[in-house]
């Protein structure tokens, strides 16, 4: 997979949690765009100017070869930072612009417009959580991090690759003495079969998801939001009695406490193209980090989740249900429900 292909000339947001390997793998980047002779600019708002260099050598890659400043990250003065940010881009004449911690500069749809229209061949911006820059990226890769007692499994999402034709959505990144290295997962499903319809009413907002996206519903009435996720070819997850007849078209499952917590193991026994859980707030965070890439996963809350690790959320009252986040903007925000 030639990652330098996916960044040239566009604008791209990376972003997971710490230690899932954005830095490295963009750092990989970077210098096969510096061995290009373009001209590489690194702003940093988490890693210091030494700490990127010593990393960098430890792979035998020359640091001088890209600039970097370092700044720290003051919230008041964000508007001064993204001043000051973008004249040293042209002070530099930079041809690729990396942003490590860009949610200092862009916080909102002005800054992340203003950022992407000031001429550079290239902006990789790299974040823990969504960003606005997102919204308006030609790429975007979501990176994950899982850690066992024998190794850290670190895994890169291509949720957007604008203009771009990506065989596989999905690598597993390995990072070895020479630099970083991408592992093509073997068990993704083929482009015929990637791409799915939501479920439900859902279908009316968004017209397809890939599979394996995580999709969040909250609002106050739990049984309206599983109605509106009902649909065919669904396996629902409960673990109260009384929660089997929310469903009339997915097959709902009646499983213990632990089994619930537990889901994504359990869930993997009767796999359908759709796998609803309700009462998400029971599912730990870690269950969900490395779900199947073969199903559309669907999270039923009553209060406000945490967007990180949810490609989709949605919110679901008597009266509408209503998009409060996607990696991309959609048509239409707003489904009312009558």
């Amino acid at each position: 997979m030639d990652l330098k292909r996916v960044f040239a000339e566009k604008v791209a947001f990376v972003y997971g949690p710490s230690g899932a390997g954005k830095t490295v793998l963009i750092s990989k980047v970077a210098f096969d765009f510096a061995k290009e002779g373009r001209r590489v600019l690194w702003v940093t708002f988490n890693e210091g100017r030494d700490t990127l260099h010593e990393t960098w050598r430890s792979f035998g890659w020359k640091a001088e070869e890209i600039v970097v400043y370092d700044y720290p990250f003051v919230p008041q003065y964000r508007e001064t930072l993204f001043n000051q940010v973008v004249d040293l881009a042209y002070k530099e004449r930079a041809e690729v612009f990396v942003i490590d911690g860009v949610e200092a500069i862009v916080f909102d749809r002005a800054s992340a417009d203003a950022l992407t229209k000031i001429g550079l061949l290239s902006v990789i911006g790299i974040e823990a959580k969504y960003n606005p820059l997102g919204d308006i990226s030609d790429v975007i890769i979501k990176m994950e991090a899982r850690y066992t007692n024998y190794a850290a499994i670190r895994r890169v999402k291509i949720q957007k690759a604008r203009g771009l034709e990506v065989p596989k959505p999905t690598y597993y990144l390995a990072i070895l003495p020479t630099g970083p290295v991408l592992l093509s997962d073997e068990h993704v499903p083929s482009a015929e079969q990637r791409h799915v319809p939501p479920p439900g009413l859902l279908a009316h907002l968004v017209k397809e998801v890939p599979l394996g996206s995580q999709i969040a519903l909250y609002g106050p009435y739990q049984r309206l939001s599983a109605a509106v996720v009902d649909s065919p070819n669904s396996i629902a997850y409960i673990h109260k009695y009384y929660q089997l007849g929310f469903f009339k078209r997915a097959k709902p499952r009646l499983v213990s406490l632990f089994e619930h917590r537990r889901l994504e193991h359990y869930a993997q026994r009767i796999l359908s193209q759709y796998v609803i859980t309700l009462d998400a707030e029971q599912v730990p965070k870690w269950f969900r980090s490395f779900r199947d890439q073969r199903a559309v996963w669907v999270d039923i809350y009553t209060t406000p989740p945490d967007v990180v690790g949810y490609d989709y959320v949605f919110y679901v009252d008597k009266e509408k249900i209503r998009i409060e986040h996607s990696p991309e903007p959609p048509p239409q925000i707003e489904l009312p429900l009558k």
